[in-house]
Order: structure tokens, then sequence, then C-alpha cells
């Protein structure tokens, strides 16, 4: 269904998540949230309150509503249009991002390898070691080691 075939009332009608896959389902083509975003709020006439309210509820929407697939670069499409086998990941890059003209920037991969993240895990496990022995160190004015005092085995009378 066309979003022409519906009148202006079913549109305001419309909740923004619906009318996003009417629009998306109309134009067979991922959408850039911002630019669909700005499509629903045009043809539901939001003012500026509704529009900064709904914006994060919609992004939300898309997260939770299994129709929806994100394609990388905030660009979003209908599940759908892409074969089940297809993982998350071969489809994030369906939309691929603008390469920065060579004098820009320079692109640096900051990879942590396996090895890298053990160690760091070694280091905070050795660090959580050594707070656990200086807490049982600390006497804190009647908190933590505190000597009891010494009950003789039998009590006279």
């Amino acid at each position: 269904m066309s979003i022409r075939d519906f009148t202006e009332e079913q549109i305001v009608e419309m909740s923004a998540i619906e009318l996003a896959f009417v629009l998306l389902n109309e134009e067979k083509k991922p959408y850039d949230y911002q630019q669909l975003f700005n499509r629903i709020v045009d043809l539901k006439g939001l003012n500026h309150e509704e529009t900064s309210r709904r914006r994060t509820k919609l992004f939300t929407a898309f997260n939770l509503d299994g129709r929806f697939i994100h394609l990388g670069e905030n660009h979003w499409g209908l599940r759908e249009w892409y074969s089940l086998d297809q993982s998350d990941e071969e489809l994030s890059d369906t939309v691929k991002p603008k390469k920065p003209a060579d004098d820009d920037f320079e692109l640096e991969e900051d990879v942590e390898s396996d090895d890298d993240l053990e160690d760091i895990k070694d280091d905070l496990d050795d660090y959580s070691d050594k707070e656990d022995a200086d807490e049982d160190e600390d006497n804190l004015d009647g908190f933590g080691n505190v000597k009891k005092p010494k009950v003789p085995d039998e009590i006279e009378e």
C-alpha cells in the first residue's frame, strides 16, 4: 500500500513506526534515519516539541521491531529485502561509508588481539587481588580486624 492511499487523518493517527514501514516498503530502498524521520515529521505535521520527543522513541522502535534492519552508516531497510542466511555483519556493509580524500586523514586500525585482552584481564585481576589484600590489612577504628576478647572455657560461679 502506498502512502498516497492514506488520508491525512489516517497518517496523523498512524504510529511513526508503521509510517516508516509504509515509506520503506513503498520506496524499496534504504533510508538514512534522519531523512526518514524528517519525512515522517512532515507527513504527520509534528511541532518541534513532539519532534524531539519522538526522535529517540522511533530509533528504539526500529531496533526492537524485527521488520527493520540496520544497514550501517545509520541507514535502515526492511528485513524482508534480504535473505535470511545473510548475517547482520554482512548487511551492515550494505551501505558503504564515504571514503575521505587522501589529504583529510589516515584511518588507523586499532584492533586488539585476544592476547592483549588476556593481558588486560590479568592486570585487572592482579589489581583486584592487591586491593583485596590492602583491605584485609586496614584497621578502621572498630571496623575490619577487631580482636575479640578471650572467653575462658569454664566460667566460675
